[in-house]
């Protein structure tokens, strides 16, 4: 397995096993012999006869649009269009859930990282990474 090494303390990411821009070959195996669902009753991910990786979500499916939020501070007040869709968040709401993200992904056995574009026109596309 490809293992590239990246350092994200910075972040507050002391996890160490990080599995940097895999392969789909490297990431199809992974998910069909290592990963277990959490959830005893979700079918077990395969490859159907397409070749194409079928993973099973449990019972929590489908997106979530009201669970979206943008924190509400000097820079983003007056340019975010607040509603039903972009619900404010509080910046010490932030810092909460960031702590409780950064904590999961030290508790995790192995991270993955994918770096890549958003956008797609070269001229205006940034770098991203996931």
């Amino acid at each position: 397995m490809s293992q590239r090494e990246l350092d994200l303390s910075h972040f507050g990411i002391k996890n160490k096993n990080i599995a940097r821009n895999l392969s789909v070959a490297e990431l199809y195996e992974i998910a069909a012999l290592h990963i277990r669902p959490a959830d005893a009753d979700t079918r077990l991910t395969e490859i159907g006869s397409t070749g194409a990786m079928c993973s099973y979500s449990g019972r929590k499916t489908g997106r979530t649009p009201k669970d979206k939020r943008i924190v509400k501070d000097h820079t983003t007040e007056k340019e975010i269009w607040w509603g039903d869709v972009n619900i404010p968040l509080e910046p010490e709401s932030f810092k909460f859930l960031e702590e409780r993200a950064i904590s999961y992904l030290n508790s995790r056995a192995r991270l993955y990282v994918v770096d890549g574009y958003a956008g797609w026109d070269p001229q205006y596309r940034i770098k991203v990474r996931v």
